[in-house]
Order: C-alpha cells, then structure tokens, then sequence
C-alpha cells in the first residue's frame, strides 16, 4: 500500500514536470525571446489542455457516454415497438444485458493529471495577476 501511495505521489511530480518541460520546449521554439510573461502563458496553455485531457479520461472512464447509448437504445426500442408490434420487439436482447460502469475503477493516472494541471493553472493565473 505505501509503494501504491509513493508511486502516486510520483505520479503528481511527473506531470507537474512534464507540462513545465512542454511549455519551455515551446517556449524555446515559438517565442522569439524568454521572458516570465511567455513562460507564464506557455505554462497557462499546456496546463489547460492537460486539463482538459486529464477531464476528458475522466468523463470516459465514469460511464457518461455508456448511459446516452443505453438511454438512446431505449428510445429507439420504444420506437421500433410501436412500428413493428410487440412480439417482434421482444425477440431482441433485454436492456439490462448492457454493461454498466459505476466511475470507481478509474486509471491511476485520471486524478494526479487533473490536479496537477489545475494546481498549475491556478498559480500561472494568480502569478498573471500579480503582474
């Protein structure tokens, strides 16, 4: 369990260091001279899009999607039971046969880059205030 706690850990300094290594790779290459306001916003924009892709997995792994198909699945089963009769609807596979996710199972890596990436974000955006 502490190894499991010590990777995590890890996990949060990985991110944190990669999207500050992303944004001076950026920096270097994009920008035509290093200031802290480009860095700043070089470090706003990869922290936002790492946030938004740490959101996106999490969206994904909590089912979302899986209850707009089942709920779409019911309304078209509604629809084809009033066009083709009742016995024939009934022939098909039952609804609750569908796979369900319930959100606790999430990757290791869905909650260390989502704070990370806003934890970095908050600060980029209250160090921009300050200047």
């Amino acid at each position: 369990m502490s190894k499991f706690r010590f990777k995590i850990k890890n996990l949060y300094l990985f991110f944190l260091f990669v999207e500050i290594l992303i944004s001076i790779v950026t920096q270097g290459l994009f920008a035509r001279a290093f200031s802290l306001i480009t860095l700043i916003n070089h470090l706003s924009v990869v922290s936002l899009l790492s946030l938004n892709l740490g959101l996106i997995i999490f969206i994904i792994q909590g089912g979302f999607f899986d209850g707009m198909t089942y709920s779409f699945k019911r309304v078209a089963r509604a629809i084809r039971k009033k066009q083709l009769g009742q016995q024939e609807a009934e022939a098909e596979a039952p609804l609750a046969e569908m796979k369900h996710r319930d959100g606790s199972q999430r990757w290791p890596i869905t909650w260390p880059l989502i704070l990370s990436s806003l934890l970095l974000f908050v600060t980029t955006v209250l160090i921009s205030l300050a200047f």
